[in-house]
């Protein structure tokens, strides 16, 4: 299957709203529960507890290799597990992913995932999310 022919999914389809009562899903996200999909933003290391898991946000969040999993992602971050775990990575740099859409609440070290994306592969891109 070529990128093209995946689905993209934008930060602003992923949830219908987030407020005080928590995240509510998206009808697009659930739908696309379980596919493979692309999504374009910024990676950065989970934590130095978490090799291979990465988190996506729509714009640059600053890196803070000392916080591990107790880091304060935003409200729309997508956790992203890389299918090649030694993958080099340029933290503050767009990059466009593909990877497997999951949804629902797992416990990553000390954070909550909402949203995921398994097998994960990226590419840098020219422009910005």
């Amino acid at each position: 299957m070529s990128t093209n022919e995946v689905p993209f999914l934008g930060y602003d389809a992923l949830f219908s709203s987030i407020g005080v009562l928590g995240h509510e899903l998206s009808p697009q996200l659930k739908a696309l529960d379980g596919q493979a999909v692309t999504m374009r933003g910024y990676l950065s290391p989970a934590g130095h507890e978490a090799d291979g898991i990465f988190v996506l946000t729509r714009t640059p969040v600053a890196s803070c290799s000392g916080c591990g999993e107790e880091h304060d992602w935003p409200a729309d971050a997508v956790f992203v597990f890389a299918a090649d775990a030694g993958r080099d990575l340029s933290p503050g740099r767009p990059v466009a992913v593909l990877g497997r859409l999951e949804h629902g609440l797992l416990r990553v070290g000390e954070a909550n995932s909402l949203v995921r994306l398994r097998d994960a592969h990226w590419l840098p891109v020219l422009a910005s999310p």
